[in-house]
């Protein structure tokens, strides 16, 4: 069947309590007159707040209903620059946003009522938190009369989120007055900067009326008609449709010391390396950063999520094949040839347990954590300097000093050039080894997903084993895949949520590619998270998911708690109580397959068909533990022997 996977469906008719609509950007609002600047006070601050976040870059809002916020929805519903999404359960819906923003790299809001409907955020707001995400929490609240009284639904908001956002603001309650809406948009253009660099929370609060009905000029709400013409900026934004208040940011390479410093450091460098973590912001300096590897002959062992691992782009220097790499006798015997006397760290701290247990072992080796802030991705406390600059800068600034000539380099080829040949060993070993094996196991999933998914594809991987085994099997993929996971925690929660937010993103940033996304999701996952499989539906987000099921998981048998073995069978064997097939929904689409062959004309026919499909893999959690802990022995004798 011919389509295009990412095109956006029409708006379901009204009323529209599910799904979304996409407005012309040269549409107009209904025209203001003398008579009528807004029907009360809160239509009018919920069109400036609104109007100010568009004016800033804001485009996506996603709305979970309720009536202390009626205010905004009409207002996030009637402007022309924004895409209102409506997702009725707020936990669903902040994750959605999560995705969402990872996909656009553009802050999304989320609209709210009052009480405990945005502490259902919470999860989502950890995330974006420690991942970077930016998002934009607008919660409706109760006027402060309502406060402290017994009021319904009427909760304290004030800086609900703790120190897991970059901002908080509580508005002032809501007045018809030239300096309070030039303080409304002021603090719009505020909250959108800080957004984008993690969440940030606005709490406003309304009292009623709260639908956009006039009330008598007699009324507090009543909004003087002569406003619009004594203080035209306050009420409809700055001309030409500038934001009110323009905020630059923006970091650069660090000074010449530093950087003369470092390449004072490479010049007695033997054996650099780099280790480039999850990095939702990679793509942005990955080229920079392959140029500087090339130029001082150091190997870049890059995690997928740091968007150069699967880049076709990448150049000899970045491997892929890491975790089989660092978990073979010539990482892990530690002889002084093997081992750098540099590690150049980008992005998050590294996940795979062989890389963490082999850099637990290379003590004195100097490590240098580069990135765009002062938090430091160093759990392990081994970095001797921390450099916060933007990437790209630095890297290039790196590699103009080096180009010129006044810099020389006297690092080993013969170092780099090993690590290139083990990397190679290891790909090819796993693939021949995978002939061998005719019952479906993680690594045969994850090296035809690899093979399978086309340029540009798109993948949401679910945490525990799904993305262990990304990084370890997924190393003969050789497209540029768009890769993803909720890195910053590490927790399966809203797992699909999360990936239909960034199936949508995609499809709004490239409406007419018809690059595919796969969300990849354990039967553990996939039952923290069934409500969100019906939202695919709801919206319209064309997305594949791969449902790895083996029966609960088996990452706690690789962990001391099996020699418990009563607890662990009761509380950390995690086999769900119902079947994959009794989890699903009935209006989904299911695609069935147990052998590699059968996967890949699942994942194809999948890739062919409109909406949300759903591909059920089922594996032996024990033969799977055998199967992969061989294969890894395997690849290891043969990188040995290389």
């Amino acid at each position: 069947m011919d389509r295009n996977p990412r095109k956006i469906r029409a708006a379901p008719a009204r009323p529209r309590s599910h799904g979304f609509r996409m407005t012309s950007s040269t549409q107009t609002r209904p025209a203001q007159t003398d008579a009528l600047l807004a029907p009360n006070i809160n239509t009018l601050w919920s069109r400036a707040l609104i109007d100010e976040l568009a004016r800033c870059g804001l485009r996506d809002i996603c709305i979970s209903p309720g009536s202390r916020s009626t205010p905004l929805v009409v207002q996030a519903f009637e402007h022309p620059d924004i895409r209102d999404i409506s997702i009725v359960d707020e936990r669903s819906a902040a994750f959605f946003a999560l995705g969402l923003a990872k996909a656009t790299g553009r802050p999304v809001a989320l609209i709210c009522t009052s009480g405990t409907a945005a502490a259902n955020y919470f999860p989502a707001v950890c995330e974006a938190s420690e991942a970077d995400i930016p998002l934009i929490i607008l919660s409706a609240d109760r006027p402060a009369d309502l406060h402290d009284c017994g009021g319904s639904q009427t909760m304290d908001q004030h800086k609900l989120f703790g120190d897991r956002i970059r901002w908080f603001h509580g508005f002032a309650q809501p007045e018809a007055t030239a300096s309070k809406l030039t303080y409304l948009r002021s603090i719009a253009c505020r909250a959108f900067t800080h957004a984008k660099s993690g969440p940030v929370h606005l709490n406003i609060p309304f009292r009623k009326p709260l639908e956009p009905i006039e009330v008598p000029a007699s009324s507090p709400d009543f909004v003087p008609t002569e406003l619009a013409k004594t203080a035209p900026v306050a009420t409809m934004g700055r001309p030409d449709g500038r934001p009110y208040l323009q905020i630059s940011t923006g970091l650069s390479a660090p000074d010449s010391a530093t950087i003369s410093a470092l390449l004072g450091r490479l010049k007695t460098t033997k054996r650099p390396m780099i280790l480039a973590g999850a990095d939702e912001r990679g793509a942005y300096y990955r080229d920079a950063l392959r140029d500087f590897a090339e130029n001082i002959g150091a190997p870049i062992f890059a995690e997928p999520t740091s968007a150069m691992r699967h880049w076709n782009e990448r150049g000899p220097n970045i491997l892929s094949a890491g975790d089989l790499l660092f978990s073979s006798p010539p990482y892990t015997a530690y002889s002084p040839d093997e081992t750098p006397d540099l590690i150049i760290r980008t992005g998050r701290a590294p996940l795979l347990w062989a890389l963490q247990k082999w850099l637990r072992n290379l003590d004195g080796v100097e490590q240098i954590v580069v990135g765009p802030t002062l938090d430091l991705n160093d759990p392990e406390h081994f970095a001797a300097q921390q450099i916060s600059c933007d990437e790209r800068n630095f890297f290039e600034a790196l590699n103009a000093r080096l180009a010129d000539g006044s810099q020389t380099i006297s690092g080993s080829p013969r170092w780099v050039d090993t690590h290139r040949q083990r990397d190679t060993v290891a790909a090819d070993t796993l693939s021949t080894q995978l002939l061998d094996i005719t019952q479906l196991n993680s690594a045969s999933i994850w090296d035809t997903l690899g093979q399978e998914l086309p340029e540009g594809a798109g993948i949401f991987v679910s945490n525990s084993m799904s993305t262990r085994h990304l990084d370890t099997y997924m190393c003969r993929a050789n497209a540029t895949l768009d890769v993803h996971f909720n890195r910053g925690l590490n927790g399966i929660d809203g797992i699909i949520a999360t990936g239909l937010g960034l199936a949508m993103g995609r499809q709004y940033e490239a409406p007419n590619d018809a690059a595919p996304t796969v969300i990849v999701i354990g039967d553990v996952a996939l039952r923290h998270d069934l409500s969100a499989l019906l939202l695919a539906a709801e919206i319209g987000v064309e997305a594949t998911v791969l449902v790895v099921d083996n029966a609960g998981g088996a990452i706690f048998d690789y962990l001391p708690i099996t020699k418990f073995e009563k607890v662990h069978e009761r509380h950390f064997t995690t086999a769900p109580p119902l079947s994959v097939e009794a989890m699903l929904p009935g209006a989904i689409t299911r695609l069935e397959a147990n052998t590699s062959e059968a996967l890949k004309e699942a994942l194809n026919e999948s890739f062919g068909t409109p909406g949300l499909q759903v591909i059920h893999v089922k594996i032996d959690p024990e033969f799977d533990k055998q199967t992969t802990d061989a294969l890894r022995k395997r690849v290891g004798a043969a990188i040995a022997s290389h």
